[in-house]
């Protein structure tokens, strides 16, 4: 299944109800992703400009895009995801370009 990478950023709202919604709205994602037939492989929540980067699969991107929808109007969190391929994948992707490349150029 196609991986992909979120970076969340809580919003003001998320924050101010961490305490008592925290890991409820946390659950809520990760059935929404579940319920569009994709997968959280993991999350890591981090110092910087982002507060959280999310390793998903979906079966598309059409569902990665609705997952984003559906759990960005939660209020509680903005997301950018971005569709990725693994090391192997991208050396395939490269092998693939160089070796169909028009002869002479």
């Amino acid at each position: 299944m196609p991986v992909y990478v979120s970076l969340v950023k809580f919003t003001e709202q998320g924050i101010a109800t961490m305490k008592q919604e925290g890991i409820a709205r946390s659950e809520k994602v990760q059935r929404n992703v579940e319920s569009l037939g994709g997968r959280l492989l993991d999350a890591y929540y981090c110092l910087g400009e982002y507060d959280v980067v999310a390793i998903l699969e979906f079966p598309n991107n059409r569902a990665a895009m609705k997952a984003a929808v559906l759990n960005s109007s939660l209020g509680h969190i903005k997301i950018t995801t971005m569709p990725a391929v693994s090391r192997g994948e991208w050396r395939d992707l490269l092998k693939e370009v160089w070796s169909n490349k028009p002869k002479g150029k």
